[in-house]
């Protein structure tokens, strides 16, 4: 049960609980806690052990907590500031940090990514001038004026716009409205994103150093498939690697088409490439049938998430073996497969496990791991949160 001791609410939880809080773990499940329990949207809680020694400060999820965590560990100082100060130093220490990993002409990238900055279920991207606020939890809604705040002034950066993305809807925090479309540079290449709109917060980010893997294995003359190609990250990056054609596949047509807009962003003639609506886990095939008499020296396959839930693991490899399946016939002999997992379930050792099953199932054969890749240095893992590694990539030579 909750109490309230001078102003504050404070919580009792398990031993287990207090061991994994004092071993760093941002998080506390519904079931550690003592009693029932029914905690405010946003309050701000006092962990306590069996003993009654603190523990931690967290926000708490809401009374309806489902089966996600109930509080997001703030701070294990008791000395520490309230929230609005103590978000202050948090998005000070995450900018300092992507001052050093993220390059100056660089300017799309994650600015603030949740639990690896102590800032469980919170997360901002930068978009040039714009910031998009996401949440992976309700706990920080009622602080959204304060997290706007703490961006104005520590977010680095000219900051113009200030906008929070909750499922479909977008609203602004700060500045006017945004503007629909902003170009970011990354790492020598240019993208047009729609800030808050479309997957993710506008853009897959994480996917930047990958990205430059890409570009760097790609020959001049080659043939490339950018399958799940979004709007074009992939397609861009193998382009300007010297690919002669490109072809993009993405279920959305109107994705195509910030897609295609891409290409001149960077100098590079459209009408070079091709791009292609498709469901790919019904037309794969259909798309290998089509394409099988030119095979691809490189193939891009970068899926959604399939595996949200433990419970879809095992249809989410079966999926993934289909996939590599169809693709087989269409990658030429000694070709790069770049195929991508973006869910912690299925990391680097799925990955490969169903890649090599899904190929052989075609005839062919993975020859070589020649890379492996994560998400990129502004979205950092937490030695206390592992769980907070999600994205996969393998660079595979197939025979």
């Amino acid at each position: 049960m909750s109490k309230r001791t001078g102003g504050r609410t404070w919580v009792t939880v398990d031993k287990r609980a207090a061991r994994s809080v004092r071993a760093g773990h941002p998080w506390i499940w519904p079931d550690a806690i003592s009693g029932t329990t029914r905690l405010h949207e946003g309050a701000e809680i006092e962990v306590r052990d069996v003993q009654g020694s603190f523990l931690a400060r967290a926000l708490a999820e809401g009374p309806e907590l489902g089966t996600g965590p109930a509080l997001r560990i703030i701070t294990r100082d008791a000395r520490d500031p309230e929230l609005g100060r103590l978000l202050f130093r948090r998005i000070s220490a995450a900018r300092r940090l992507r001052e050093r990993c993220v390059a100056e002409e660089t300017t799309g990238f994650r600015l603030v990514h949740g639990e690896a900055d102590d800032l469980p279920g919170l997360v901002v991207d930068r978009y040039d001038t714009t910031l998009v606020v996401k949440l992976d939890t309700q706990a920080w809604e009622p602080h959204l004026s304060a997290v706007a705040t703490a961006l104005k002034t520590e977010g680095g950066r000219r900051t113009d716009h200030i906008i929070y993305r909750q499922d479909n809807n977008v609203r602004n925090l700060f500045g006017e409205r945004a503007p629909e479309q902003v170009t970011i540079r990354e790492d020598g290449r240019d993208y047009l994103v729609r800030p808050g709109g479309g997957q993710k917060t506008g853009f897959f980010l994480d996917q930047r150093p990958n990205r430059n893997a890409v570009q760097d294995l790609t020959r001049p003359g080659d043939r490339a498939l950018n399958l799940f190609s979004y709007t074009g990250g992939f397609s861009v990056a193998l382009a300007l690697g010297g690919a002669q054609e490109v072809v993009s596949v993405d279920a959305s047509a109107s994705i195509l088409e910030d897609c295609e807009a891409q290409f001149p962003l960077n100098d590079l003639d459209s009408k070079q490439h091709r791009f292609l609506s498709r469901d790919l886990f019904r037309d794969l095939p259909r798309l290998a049938e089509e394409e099988r008499s030119r095979p691809f020296q490189v193939i891009v396959c970068d899926p959604p998430a399939l595996a949200r839930r433990k419970a879809d693991l095992d249809s989410a490899r079966r999926a993934y073996r289909r996939l590599h399946k169809g693709l087989g016939p269409m990658l030429a002999k000694e070709g790069v497969l770049v195929t991508a997992s973006c869910t912690a379930r299925l990391g680097h050792v799925e990955l490969l496990e169903d890649a090599r099953a899904g190929l052989a199932e075609s005839g062919r054969k993975v020859l070589r791991v020649l890379q492996r890749g994560e998400a990129g240095s502004d979205h950092p893992v937490s030695t206390a949160f592992p769980e907070g590694r999600y994205l996969s990539c393998l660079w595979l030579l197939v025979g």
